[in-house]
């Protein structure tokens, strides 16, 4: 083989080489920022569960001062039940009792709309906490899954080396023949 064919051949294999761990190294560093971003998304789930925690917290609270108010608003229709049977003389009276029925119906009612709207509420935060875990679950698989993708192209770089240097085998057989051949 003549030597300007030898050193096409080392000049191909060189760039072909270059090329393949060029290609491996942009590989890596693509998987790399794939798995910060699904890192960040992961972290963006976690805040999302904390909110949800201050949300529910904030519907516990609020749940509990309308219960209290109901009971305030139920001891203040009696009070006035009583203080208008008392005035007329009709304390002892059967519109008495039925005006404190009244007013602890309506209070009952109240509570227990108020107690099925707490638990609707516990429920959907459940499962916004719920889909926020999966999230977070769905980040790491993104990052596992981009590190692998950079392994996948590294490997794959090796392979386009290997394959060159198949090709260019004979070519540096042919070339260290011809060194070992020359007599200096």
């Amino acid at each position: 083989m003549d030597p300007i064919s030898i050193g096409l051949g080392l000049a191909g294999l060189g760039l072909s080489l270059f090329g393949g761990a060029q290609q491996a190294d942009i590989s890596k560093q693509q998987a790399q920022i794939s798995a910060q971003v699904a890192g960040v998304s992961g972290q963006i789930a976690g805040d999302e569960l904390q909110v949800q925690a201050q949300k529910k917290q904030q519907m516990e609270l609020e749940a509990n001062r309308q219960q209290l108010q109901n009971f305030r608003n139920v001891q203040q229709a009696r009070a006035q039940s009583l203080a208008g049977a008392t005035s007329e003389g009709a304390q002892f009276g059967s519109g008495l009792q039925g005006g404190l029925a009244a007013a602890s119906t309506e209070g009952g009612i109240n509570a227990l709309g108020i107690s099925q709207n707490l638990e609707i509420g516990r429920n959907i935060f459940g499962i916004d906490t719920d889909i926020s875990q999966k999230r977070i679950q769905i980040a790491g698989l993104q990052s596992k899954s981009a590190l692998l993708g950079g392994e996948a192209a590294t490997a794959q770089g090796y392979q386009s080396l290997g394959g060159a240097f198949l090709k260019a085998g004979p070519i540096i057989g042919a070339f260290a023949q011809n060194q070992g051949v020359r007599k200096i």
